[in-house]
């Protein structure tokens, strides 16, 4: 069972480099983290590709808010593959395809025994409207909501006892789910403020995923903007993130 988890987490990049495949209605894309209220013009494809990599060993030292007699480490290794398309500009097609492997060990009668899970997580399909935009001589506002729903595709996974992994250190769960957005950025020709907040649950009961809920505001200076879709930019930005996340539901009442 993974304990709720909020936390506060400052993050800062030296720079980051964006290969922009948008049109000059859309200089800026997604930030760093969290979601950017920014759409593509009409008829883009935009592909991408994230990793990440988690080691929760740290986490399972054996506290009063975690107890974890059995020695248990988990590492994670996760990757995301997304497609958006713009069927029109102020609207943007969006599926997501996570996949994860996850590798657990736990002393059971004195001896290590470790167990792996992999495979897809949770596909998701979403919709980001930008129902609002302003523009001044050297700024523009834009204001957006995202919609998604997840599908049951996620594997599961067993710990090294023969119990079934919690649906969030498995890579999925199988049930489906909703996800529910906004959006917001403050973009002038030399930088950018962005902010966003998500939430997203698991519908069901037992195997499903605590809903979980996300906070991230991002600044960005531009060294060197991008203009063209053929264009290089570099993008020097710092920001902070927030989540929380409920129990998941397990069996047992977790």
């Amino acid at each position: 069972m993974r304990a709720p988890k909020p936390g506060f987490l400052l993050i800062l990049s030296l720079s980051s480099v964006f290969f922009c495949v948008q049109t000059k209605s859309a200089y800026a894309h997604e930030p760093l983290w969290g979601e950017s209220p920014q759409t593509f013009a009409f008829g883009i494809w935009h592909p991408e590709f994230r990793f990440g990599f988690q080691n929760s060993s740290f986490l399972y030292q054996g506290s009063n808010r975690i107890p974890n007699p059995d020695a248990m480490r988990r590492t994670r290794l996760d990757g995301l593959f997304s497609l958006q398309y713009a069927p029109q500009t102020s609207l943007n097609i969006k599926i997501d395809i996570p996949f994860a492997q996850t590798l657990v060990s736990q002393n059971i009668g004195g001896q290590v025994r470790r167990t792996s899970a992999t495979g897809l997580g949770n596909v998701r399909v979403s919709a980001k409207s930008r129902f609002y935009q302003k523009f001044g001589p050297d700024w523009k506002l834009h204001h957006s909501y995202v919609v998604g729903i997840s599908l049951p595709t996620g594997a599961g996974g067993f710990n090294p006892d023969g119990s079934r992994l919690s649906p969030s250190d498995a890579p999925g769960s199988d049930k489906f789910g909703i996800s529910l957005g906004y959006a917001f950025a403050y973009e002038r020709l030399k930088d950018t403020l962005w902010f966003s907040t998500m939430f997203a649950s698991d519908l069901g009961g037992t195997g499903s995923q605590g809903a979980s809920f996300s906070a991230d505001a991002n600044y960005g200076y531009w060294i060197k903007r991008a203009t063209k879709p053929q264009d290089l930019g570099l993008l020097l930005a710092a920001g902070v993130h927030y989540e929380a996340q409920d129990h998941d539901r397990i069996e047992g009442g977790g």
